[in-house]
């Protein structure tokens, strides 16, 4: 296990974004609580928020495509479906909106220096792409070096209108960039699973591309 990550490998059959996004900050809180860690203390700081965040809106979007692959029983009240995406609405909502978590991420940066210890993760991760693959370590430092200037321009000027107001697309990308350096770390540990997933991760979230003809392909191995 690469020394760096301070991070444990997720459950085989369970590598994916939302999955290793919501695991490494119950790792950090775990750290945060068991042994009082300063550093696990710094990242869960911005961590917290953002996994909040990206999770919740994922729940949502998924429960959604759930219900509509069940056509008319995936909207009538009787098969029980329709409770599913009422149910997922309330993370997104519960555990604080997007605009509220999205701001805290920005107060998280400009007032506590959140952002370092973020970016210091995801460069590592650059790193550990490399062997992997060159093109996921490339796409990783694009978007690291995208959120080094757009953190420097929040820290620069926290209450701008464009800052304010692109706080939710901010944060989400942060998520993202983040979800894909967790991937990459546990594929670092010859997990040809996370490796995949953070490959289809980092097109998907990171370039907008579409994966669907990928991720079909590996269904046995993503499943």
């Amino acid at each position: 296990m690469p020394a760096s990550t301070g991070s444990t490998p997720a459950p085989a059959g369970r590598r994916s974004g939302p999955f290793a996004l919501a695991g490494h900050a119950f790792a950090l809180l775990g750290r945060v609580e068991v042994g009082g860690d300063p550093q696990a203390a710094a990242e869960l700081r911005v961590v917290a928020p953002l996994a909040k965040l990206a999770t919740g809106r994922l729940a949502v979007a998924s429960a959604a495509e759930y219900g509509e692959a069940f056509g008319g029983a995936g909207y009538v009240e009787d098969t029980g479906v329709p409770r599913l995406l009422r149910d997922a609405q309330v993370l997104p909502i519960w555990e604080g909106t997007t605009n509220v978590l999205a701001v805290d991420v920005l107060r998280a940066v400009t007032r506590e220096d959140a952002g370092t210890p973020l970016l210091a993760r995801l460069a590592g991760a650059v790193e550990l792409a490399r062997p992997l693959s060159p093109v996921l370590a490339d796409t990783l430092a694009t978007a690291v070096g995208e959120l080094r200037v757009t953190l420097g321009e929040v820290t620069a000027d926290p209450g701008a209108v464009a800052v304010l107001a692109g706080a939710r697309g901010i944060a989400l990308r942060m998520a993202y960039a983040l979800a894909a350096a967790l991937l990459v770390e546990h594929a670092a540990w010859g997990d040809g699973q996370a490796e995949v997933a953070a490959r289809l991760s980092a097109r998907r979230w990171l370039r907008h591309g579409d994966i669907a003809a990928d991720a079909h392909h590996h269904l046995d191995l993503l499943g």
